[in-house]
């Protein structure tokens, strides 16, 4: 039983960090700029057919889907603590809450440097998923398909229409927010981007509804972990081949239906209609199936021996998720920003997801080594010790050579 917890863990983590490895490429193909590239870098960045083939690989296998990814491993992760914590006889939330304010003010300083933060959304969805842990398995189950469905999008556009939930009263944001990081200094940056908090919690809220969907994620993998799934995965593996099988049937239907319902719009940016708001539903949902597709692929493949070896390189990855989620943003924004380099709007899409391949190929290695000698990412090890208000141990205790003799 403690080996098949071992390896249940350890896939997890494997699929945390190929999550994160998604994440990377969408930001970095978009550059870090968190919104729309002008005409003016567009050209470079389509300068040939096969920057077209890069777009149109990340429309179909990158966006959308490996955000859902991370979040259906935080609802997890949230399940695993809270059970941890009752199997030891402990109430957790009010330590677990303590632990989300902890997360949030890293999040708000990551958001300084990278509006697309995701840390301070997934700290305030987090907080609804406390009062959730009591909740019986078809109520959090039911809830997560009426988001995912579009019952929080539907709801907002009902009231609110396509307007923005709450006011951004800045006139020329976008041109100002595009004037910091083309010419502005590292302070500017962060202005701009701590103003922009407001139009990330419109983006999740509004009719694109981004954060409905992330908390349906929380939902569906607290309610994976519930159901034990991923405990006795060889147990299980008939029922994740039928999950394989089914998502993959989803996926497909999906495709002909946002693709005819947007093919019917005068435009794909026009969200002034309840078609519009089913059609981006649709979209929604082939994105939902494709990455029940990953997450079940992907774990089955690592229970095949001779593929965990190779998919195991993403555990060290994962483990420090935090850590390397930081700091690729760092790494992103001093590249393309002018506080760095300045090379915004300066690369083909190819080069770009090359550049994306060398950001995970050099944290993974130093992800490896680094656990190699400490219990945890620097971040993580920040997080933890500032949760339980109590430095936690970092360095991993090596045997004394003498002891080992004996």
């Amino acid at each position: 039983m403690n080996q098949v917890k071992k390896n249940r863990i350890h896939s997890v983590d494997a699929l945390r960090g190929f999550a994160l490895a998604g994440i990377v490429i969408a930001h970095v193909l978009e550059q870090f700029l968190a919104a729309f590239p002008t005409d003016e870098m567009k050209a470079v960045m389509f300068s040939g057919p096969v920057d077209y083939i890069v777009d149109t690989f990340s429309f179909w296998i990158i966006r959308g889907k490996f955000f859902a990814l991370f979040s259906l491993l935080f609802g997890l992760s949230f399940f695993i603590q809270m059970d941890n914590a009752e199997k030891s006889g402990l109430n957790y939330k009010t330590r677990y809450l303590w632990r989300l304010l902890v997360l949030l003010g890293i999040g708000v300083v990551h958001n300084s440097f990278y509006s697309g933060d995701i840390l301070v959304i997934y700290v305030l969805f987090g907080f609804l998923l406390i009062p959730f842990h009591s909740v019986s398995n078809k109520v959090v189950l039911a809830l997560a398909v009426i988001l995912f469905l579009g019952g929080g999008r539907f709801l907002s556009y009902g009231i609110f229409g396509n307007e923005s939930i709450i006011a951004l009263n800045i006139e020329n944001f976008n041109e100002k927010y595009m004037a910091a990081i083309t010419g502005g200094s590292l302070f500017e940056v962060w202005r701009m981007n701590f103003i922009s908090m407001i139009g990330k919690f419109n983006f999740q809220m509004g009719v694109l509804g981004r954060g409905y969907l992330t908390f349906a994620f929380f939902l569906l993998g607290m309610w994976i972990g519930r159901t034990r799934l991923l405990e006795n995965l060889q147990a299980n593996t008939t029922l994740l081949k039928k999950i394989i099988l089914w998502s993959f049937v989803g996926t497909l239907a999906m495709i002909p239906l946002f693709w005819y319902m947007f093919s019917q719009m005068e435009s794909i940016f026009d969200f002034t209609s309840w078609w519009s708001m089913f059609a981006l539903s649709a979209y929604d949902n082939f994105n939902f199936f494709f990455t029940i597709f990953l997450a079940a692929g992907f774990v089955y493949l690592f229970e095949l021996p001779k593929m965990q070896k190779t998919l195991s390189c993403f555990a060290p990855y994962g483990r420090m998720a935090l850590t390397n989620y930081v700091f690729q943003s760092l790494i992103g924004t001093f590249l393309f920003f002018n506080w760095g380099l300045g090379f915004l709007g300066q690369f083909r899409n190819i080069e770009l997801l090359i550049i994306a391949f060398l950001i995970i190929g050099v944290q993974m290695i130093i992800s490896w080594y680094w656990l190699k000698k400490f219990k945890y990412g620097p971040i993580e090890w920040l997080w933890r010790s500032l949760t339980y208000l109590k430095v936690q141990p970092f360095r991993i205790s090596r045997p004394h050579p003498e002891a080992v003799n004996l």
